[in-house]
């Protein structure tokens, strides 16, 4: 660098240099007659330095110092490097970045132009130097070393010129014309007192020379930036547009593929076979079915349909696993159906579907061994076969269900049916056929086959109907003589005939003081009455008790199955003839281990057998007058395991269907009603059902029960809570028995066990139940037959039978509808003395039990209610 002394002038010669001179060549640097400028030359010589002079208003290349002096910034550079060593063409082919400021700042308060050399060959930055006692702002500088095209070695402007040092022309007339200038103006910083003051967004110059060049090199740098972004815009549009196109192609192939892979079944089916996903609408959310869930992925199937018309059938075959059949069609009313059939090819791929639970509320399928769910949401269940008493299913396993929106699936009895609920957290209901126990081996014998029907309708009230109409249904109500009493249970195993005999004696003074007569009110039912087991011979401690019964002219209800004790005499007889279910081999009786008992189990499907045992149920009911008899065996838990029968059957269930039927034999006149703790596709045999109620939430879970046995179309249902049995040495808690009792009161049938011990208010409040039950409940129950004959409607109802769309009627578990016109609404705990009860459409009156109008309310709404031990909440509609 060289000494600040010299002036700019004396350097004005130096080769392959850049400097800026005025046009009349004057070696003294540029001058102004009215303000000062600050420039930048660039000049090949090592030694050049800043030079400042002031004269006047002018600038000079003196080399004095003093307040007016203004920077002349100079960056040397030689043949080989830039005096620290960078190479520089001597070509320069950029140089960016000139502001020019105005005149308001002087000497170190003058603002500084950053100016930005780019060479052709190399990437280095040339760096700024500069002399004397201003501050440099390196930053800026070193920033903005970019973006200015010089080509041309003169650049002449009125009044002032740019030349090249080494040029060997001197200017002469005209400088040769301006070609490929671009140019931008950056942002300028200013020091003053070591304050900075950004963007001088205006230079102002007084000198017109000036002021055209500034225009010059401003419009061009414009038009510049201008193009650029211009051509980065168009870029990026042809980009997107591109990216565009690509993805609108893939999802156009995407949706086509689907569409020849998507099957279309009437309106309101379809199924894909790349997913396997069949979808079922029917007004509301949409059925989801993942059908054929142990097939691999991706494998799609071939066309196996005969009929080429595919808008009612379709056929589908996965070669070397499985077939698949759908079949639409159409009913009255609306209803739409599709059965699906699978079919193995395989002895080692066994069919399994599952569905959706999402999208509303189910509810059927089995009653539960202990709490019932309603609905059927979030119940979780295992993989487990599906038949009574297995797992934790209870005495019934129907194979339908029904979702709120207008949706059933029911799937046929002749399949070794397994389910899962739930049991992956995926709110999925998975039907899986497996020739596995308790199923029979046969099942390996045949094509192992999944076959179910799903239909769909507005609501599903209608869809039920449309259901119950496609079995037979009821011809006639069961015999009414076990409605219009109640059933009073008596144990003859735990407890002596005293004790029993006293507590009859202490029941009917109870119920004479309170109006009732004890054996016009009360039917009586014995349980373990029998010496032994399966001899069907009264014991006699049962026997003293029951013509005790006979000579006060009470009704008598005995409890029996068909089981028979090894020790019995029945046993040896019907193991001689081949009346009990064989075991595995086929030759010997199968035996069960019950209740401490070793037992065989009547074969059903043998008619002589079946004889044999009515022959003798019928003798005893003539000898002792019995009213009826109620069958607690018929589950298939309670089967050999692969046990043989008379008839082979593929389906355990149906050993249930044809122990059911056999029961109806002994029905006739008046006095020969059943009741039954089991059912299977029986729903058009006229019986009633018993419903076994666990002691933990026996209240809770009781209505949900009832409402399950309705929608699968069980309408006489007897609940039996179990702690209530007379065998029981502690009573009930008092409030438990009260609200129990209450409940039964809406019901077709009143059971309980002896109340003897409690207090005369509580016999009192349970009187008046009773009382109720005979003169309010049951001939609104009779007045129903033709209406539940002809429809199919349940007497017990849920909520939503008159809202079907309502979401907060989907719910309810607590309360039921007796018909369209009677709402229940009872406590279902001991403690509570007030409820929240909803109120369906239209106008209801709440009433006592005297029938006495208490108020009226409109719905539909929620609405809180006072309600006493003593009191139960009901109300009718007009």
């Amino acid at each position: 660098m060289m000494d600040p002394s010299k002036s700019l002038s004396e350097e004005n010669g130096t080769e392959n240099g850049w400097n800026f001179e005025s046009a009349t060549n004057s070696e003294d640097g540029f001058h102004s007659s009215q303000e000062s400028i600050t420039n930048k030359s660039l000049s090949k010589n090592d030694n050049q330095v800043n030079g400042h002079g002031n004269h006047g208003n002018g600038i000079g290349n003196s080399g004095s110092h003093d307040n007016n002096k203004i920077n002349n910034h100079h960056i040397s550079t030689d043949d080989t490097g830039n005096g620290n060593g960078e190479k520089v063409d001597k070509n320069v082919s950029k140089f960016s970045n000139v502001e020019f400021p105005s005149n308001e700042y002087d000497d170190c308060d003058t603002a500084r132009v950053d100016i930005s050399i780019e060479v052709t060959e190399s990437s280095s930055l040339l760096n700024n130097s500069m002399d004397g006692e201003c501050e440099v702002d390196e930053k800026v500088n070193k920033k903005n070393l970019k973006n200015l095209t010089l080509e041309k070695t003169w650049l002449e402007v009125p009044g002032r010129s740019i030349r090249r040092a080494d040029s060997s022309d001197e200017p002469s007339g005209k400088s040769p014309p301006l070609e490929n200038i671009t140019l931008e103006v950056p942002q300028v910083s200013f020091a003053k007192n070591e304050q900075k003051f950004d963007e001088v967004r205006s230079p102002m110059f007084r000198s017109p020379s000036l002021q055209r060049l500034w225009s010059v090199l401003s419009q061009t740098d414009d038009m510049e930036v201008k193009k650029k972004e211009k051509e980065l815009h168009l870029k990026i549009f042809v980009g997107c547009l591109f990216l565009v196109i690509v993805g609108g192609v893939i999802g156009i192939y995407v949706v086509y593929r689907q569409h020849l892979l998507e099957i279309e079944l009437g309106k309101s089916i379809r199924f894909n076979e790349d997913t396997r996903v069949l979808t079922v609408t029917s007004g509301g959310d949409p059925l989801y079915g993942h059908l054929g869930v142990n097939l691999p992925y991706p494998m799609l199937p071939m066309d196996c349909a005969l009929n080429q018309n595919k808008s009612n059938e379709v056929c589908l075959r996965w070669k070397g696993f499985a077939q698949m059949k759908i079949t639409y069609s159409r009913h009255e009313k609306g209803v739409k159906c599709y059965r699906v059939s699978w079919s193995s090819l395989s002895h080692t791929w066994q069919p399994k579907d599952c569905y959706g639970l999402g999208g509303g509320h189910w509810y059927g399928g089995a009653i539960m061994k202990q709490s019932q769910a309603w609905p059927i949401d979030n119940v979780v269940l295992n993989e487990s076969a599906y038949v009574s008493g297995y797992g934790e299913f209870g005495s019934v396993t129907e194979r339908l269900w029904v979702s709120s929106q207008g949706i059933s699936i029911s799937v046929d009895s002749d399949i070794p049916l397994f389910i899962s609920q739930n049991s992956a957290g995926n709110k999925q209901l998975c039907f899986a056929s497996k020739p596995m126990h308790p199923y029979y081996a046969g099942f390996q014998d045949q094509d192992l086959q999944l076959k179910y029907t799903v239909c769909s309708t507005s609501n599903s009230v209608q869809l039920l109907r449309f259901l119950r109409m496609q079995k037979s249904v009821l011809k006639r109500y069961p015999n009414v003589h076990i409605m219009k009493k109640p059933i009073i249970t008596l144990d003859f195993k735990k407890v002596n005939l005293s004790q029993e005999l006293g507590k009859i004696q202490c029941l009917s003074k109870n119920f004479s003081d309170n109006g009732l007569s004890l054996c016009e009110n009360f039917h009586f039912e014995l349980r373990n009455w029998q010496a032994i087991n399966g001899d069907l011979n009264i014991g006699k401690q049962a026997e003293l008790g029951l013509e005790d019964l006979r000579a006060k002219g009470c009704s008598v209800v005995l409890d029996v199955d068909t089981f028979a004790d090894i020790s019995s005499q029945a046993f040896k007889e019907g193991a001689l003839k081949g009346y009990w279910v064989r075991d595995a081999g086929g030759e010997v009786v199968g035996l069960m281990r019950w209740n401490n008992q070793t037992e065989a189990v009547l074969d059903v499907t043998n008619p002589p057998a079946v004889n044999w045992f009515l022959h003798r149920l019928t003798h005893l009911r003539d000898r002792y007058n019995i009213t009826s008899f109620k069958f607690s065996s018929g589950e298939i838990r309670r089967l050999p395991k692969y046990g043989q029968f008379f008839n082979k059957m593929v389906d355990l269930n149906n050993y249930t269907t044809q122990y059911i039927v056999m029961t109806t034999r002994l029905q006739g006149g008046n006095k020969a009603a059943t009741q039954v703790d089991t059912a299977f596709s029986t729903q058009n045999i006229t019986q009633y059902t018993s419903v076994s109620v666990p002691m933990k939430d026996g209240l809770r879970t009781v209505i949900p029960k009832v409402l399950t046995y309705s929608v699968l179309g069980y309408h006489f249902v007897i609940p039996e809570m179990d702690f209530m049995h007379s065998n029981t040495q502690v009573l009930p808690d008092k409030n438990l028995y009260i609200r129990w009792i209450q409940i039964m009161a809406f019901l077709p049938v009143m059971k309980f066990s002896n109340t003897c011990k409690f207090d005369s208010h509580t016999n009192q409040i349970v009187s008046d139940l009773i009382t109720f039950h005979q003169n309010f409940t049951v001939p609104r129950i009779l007045n129903m037959e033709k209406d539940v004959i002809k429809n199919g409607d349940p007497i017990i109802r849920p909520i939503w039978w008159l809202a079907p769309k309502n979401e907060d009627a989907q719910k309810i578990d607590n309360q039921f509808l007796i018909g369209d016109t009677i709402m229940v609404a009872p406590v279902v705990d001991t403690v509570s003395r007030q409820r929240r009860v909803f109120i369906p459409n239209g106008k209801w009156t709440r009433r006592d039990l005297g029938l006495s109008m208490l108020d009226q309310v409109t719905g539909p709404k929620w609405v809180n209610y006072r309600v006493p031990i003593d009191s139960v909440l009901f109300f009718t509609s007009d």
